[in-house]
């Protein structure tokens, strides 16, 4: 997780820096998304969202699938840095923040990308008016 989004987090949930990155550092390693797979198994990166009361979302995607999305995102932007990404995998659109380096640092699933995304709006724009108001718009490609 980059300094500015660990930084976010850590406002929004008011848990000090240190204490933030070492639960974050088990909820990964609880979800198998920094433990070693074992002989056969395809790693995953599990959802790295987390409700205030401790309860982790289960949702995962195979690193493999994220990994080249990532890559065909900074070959298709030619940028090369740190960023969030969306992605469209089985039906529903991921986010993920990958790194300059061609690495992924985590992931969120379609539910938490959309709850994240009219968090940030409501954050920047004020609340919505009505329940059908839309309030992210990302352009889908097949």
């Amino acid at each position: 997780m980059s300094a500015a989004l660990t930084d976010v987090r850590r406002i929004e949930q008011g848990v000090p820096g240190d204490e933030f990155a070492r639960i974050v550092s088990e909820l990964l390693r609880g979800e198998g998304a920094l433990g070693p797979a074992g002989a056969g198994e395809e790693r995953t990166l599990g959802c790295v969202w987390s409700a205030l009361d401790g309860c982790t979302c289960g949702a995962c995607i195979p690193e493999t699938v994220v990994a080249g999305e990532w890559a065909r995102a900074l070959d298709a932007s030619g940028e090369l840095e740190d960023r969030f990404f969306h992605f469209i995998w089985e039906g529903g659109v991921w986010l993920a923040y990958g790194l300059a380096s061609g690495g992924v640092r985590g992931v969120h699933c379609p539910s938490h990308s959309s709850e994240r995304a009219a968090r940030s709006h409501a954050a920047i724009y004020g609340r919505a008016e009505s329940a059908g108001e839309i309030v992210c718009e990302l352009p889908l490609a097949a």
